[in-house]
């Protein structure tokens, strides 16, 4: 028995792994084109481009780890399936229990994992990745400008930029602020350069003008210049404290927040509900695999094959795992419903196991029946 545990333990593990490692592979892939600009297009080093790849890999693995197991069991399972490998274990008297006790024992250590990414590793990964974002906005602050785009920097601010040449030099270069009380200030430049001074970079125009309405809107004062300066600062966020997103926080902050600040008060329910998710996500890891294993070892084989079993099976993790996201979002608005979150994970995981145990009994019960005296 414990070989056959063994046998299939390994082979589920095998299967999640190349599942996990092919999902973080897509979804990052779709996710990661703004961080090439990094390198591509602007000076910053290769290093700091793998660095946010690595910082940002905690977030994928929380969703993307409890659906790559799922993958690998239901390969692995429909595999043992397929080759009667489950026919034959059936016939040495192995239940369904025990069939199902490699993949569970995994699946309890795929969730320990996924709560220490949930609970630590994802928001530290977070917050570093946040930090060394606006490190590189701040170094590297004309890569996220795009050529040809009218580009809002922030709620006061527009920047355009006609082309960005491969040596730093910019060319036609529009910037409109509205912060001053004074009036709009909108500065033309033909070319710019960007430089590092000792007080951060800065922006060296050349060959422009400097408009600014005054207050009544009926003079428009111009001023011609033929090097003009722009700290940076102007067109970056500023450096001030900001609220934390639901992502960068532990979840003991999630569920019992600074009630002093207002942004907290504000967004509670958003705040309660990822608390309450850091928790019950990893334990969908259970509920899918029982799920998963419920439907495929449910009923007599079949030697056409499992491919209504299997799509069925995907069909209900994918109807649970949009359950789980409504319950998730039903919680924002309305945090009293968050012991909905425990009990479905848990009921999933008891239909499963009945699913699972209960119908391969009443089959053998049945060929007992037919078997000759």
């Amino acid at each position: 028995m414990k070989r056959i545990n063994r046998y299939i333990l390994r082979h589920v593990a095998i299967a999640t792994v190349i599942a996990t490692v092919t999902l973080v592979f897509a979804v990052w892939l779709t996710q990661s084109l703004r961080l090439i600009e990094v390198m591509v297009d602007g000076d910053a080093p290769a290093s700091v481009f793998f660095r946010l790849v690595a910082l940002a890999m905690p977030e994928f693995l929380t969703t993307v780890l409890p659906l790559g197991f799922v993958c690998g069991v239901l390969f692995t399972y429909n595999r043992l399936m397929s080759d009667s490998e489950v026919v034959v274990m059936r016939s040495a008297g192995v239940g369904p229990a025990a069939l199902a006790r490699p993949a569970l024992a995994l699946a309890v250590v795929v969730m320990a994992i996924a709560y220490g990414l949930n609970f630590y590793v994802w928001p530290r990964a977070t917050q570093e990745f946040r930090e060394l974002r606006s490190a590189i906005q701040s170094e590297y602050s004309t890569v996220f400008l795009r050529e040809g785009e009218f580009n809002t920097v922030d709620e006061s601010i527009t920047v355009y930029l006609r082309e960005r040449l491969r040596s730093g030099e910019l060319e036609g270069i529009l910037v409109h602020d509205d912060r001053d009380p004074q009036g709009p200030v909108t500065v033309i430049a033909k070319r710019g350069l960007l430089v590092m001074t000792d007080n951060g970079p800065r922006v060296l125009m050349f060959d422009g003008l400097r408009q600014q309405a005054d207050p009544a809107g009926a003079r428009l004062d111009t001023l011609y210049f033929d090097r003009y300066a722009i700290d940076l600062q102007v067109i970056e966020p500023a450096s001030q404290e900001r609220w934390a997103e639901p992502t960068e926080r532990y979840v003991g902050d999630l569920l019992q927040p600074d009630r002093g600040d207002l942004d907290n008060l504000r967004f509670y329910g958003r705040l309660f509900a990822e608390g309450h998710n850091r928790i019950t996500l990893p334990l969908w890891t259970v509920a899918f695999t029982l799920t998963v294993l419920g439907v495929l070892l449910s009923g007599e084989y079949s030697r056409r094959g499992q491919g209504r079993r299997i799509i069925v099976a995907v069909l209900a993790v994918v109807v649970l795992q949009a359950v789980a996201l409504w319950i998730q979002s039903s919680t924002r608005e309305t945090p009293a419903l968050y012991p909905a979150m425990y009990l479905a994970p848990i009921l999933v995981a008891l239909a499963g196991a009945a699913l699972m145990y209960l119908r391969p009994v009443a089959v053998r019960r049945a060929g007992l029946r037919l078997r000759p005296a």
